[in-house]
């Protein structure tokens, strides 16, 4: 009889202490206020700790990483084939350490146009505000090559620094003069529309009354009405996207990790 009661007492010892364990493998499962909740988030704690060890770890992954490819490339663009180097540029378009843009940068005095032309491209796709300046000056300058200007002007556009807007309704007022290239005035406008300077009003309502291409007239339409905020801006819209991808808010979140844990539970019976 001792010996049954002894059991049962184990028993209801070991039952009392599991349904506490499930209650909080619930609570933290689903990120609620619980105590599975305030050890996430305690940085003292164990769980808090790993996750940190985690992610630094993988940002010094990722840093190193960077350094290799930078220090290949930096070999490479020594090739004496100019389509290697172009390759070589290639592989720096997503690397974010501020010594890439340094790198393209150098590239824009290159002797060979495809070299400084993916140079000026990448610049672009990078939104890299410290290209302005020496793309500025491709523009200025009248021994630029008419297609790499066109480029840098197209660049210009993408960053959106309104130090840029000079530059192009420069190189616009000389296409415009020269009356022979739709595709690059019609560039002109769309980068100025871009930047968004005031500035450029004046010009641009000039294009629209007087320029000999229907598509250069509307696209400096457009421009004019992304200047007045009455049309988004293609570089408007990207921040704008970016901003919100960066801040999800917190209840969407939780609604996700509830929705994936409900997934689980579902392959699990």
């Amino acid at each position: 009889m001792f010996r049954l009661r002894s059991v049962l007492a184990g028993s209801i010892f070991i039952a009392s202490m599991v349904v506490p364990s499930a209650l909080l493998a619930q609570q933290m499962s689903y990120g609620g206020a619980g105590l599975g909740s305030a050890l996430a988030n305690d940085p003292y704690s164990h769980q808090s700790q790993i996750q940190a060890g985690v992610s630094d770890v993988s940002k010094r992954v990722e840093s190193e990483s960077a350094f290799k490819i930078i220090k290949d490339v930096k070999v490479g663009l020594k090739d004496a084939d100019p389509n290697a180097r172009v390759q070589e540029l290639k592989k720096l378009r997503d690397i974010s350490d501020p010594e890439v843009n340094r790198i393209i940068i150098d590239c824009l005095s290159d002797p060979d146009l495809r070299v400084k032309i993916k140079a000026v491209d990448l610049l672009g796709a990078r939104q890299a505000n410290d290209g302005v300046p020496p793309m500025s000056q491709l523009l200025f300058l009248r021994s630029t090559e008419p297609l790499l200007k066109l480029h840098a002007a197209a660049a210009l556009g993408r960053i959106g620094d309104s130090r840029g807007a000079l530059p192009v309704m420069e190189y616009l007022e000389e296409e415009t003069d020269a009356g022979d290239d739709d595709r690059a005035r019609g560039t002109a406008v769309f980068a100025l529309g871009e930047i968004g300077s005031d500035k450029s009003t004046e010009l641009l309502s000039t294009v629209v009354a007087k320029d000999k291409s229907d598509m250069v007239r509307r696209l400096a339409q457009e421009a004019i009405e992304k200047i007045d905020g009455e049309l988004p801006s293609q570089h408007s819209t990207q921040l704008a996207a970016e901003k919100t991808k960066l801040v999800q808010p917190t209840d969407e979140k939780l609604a996700k990790l509830r929705e994936f844990d409900a997934k689980m539970q579902e392959m699990e019976r």
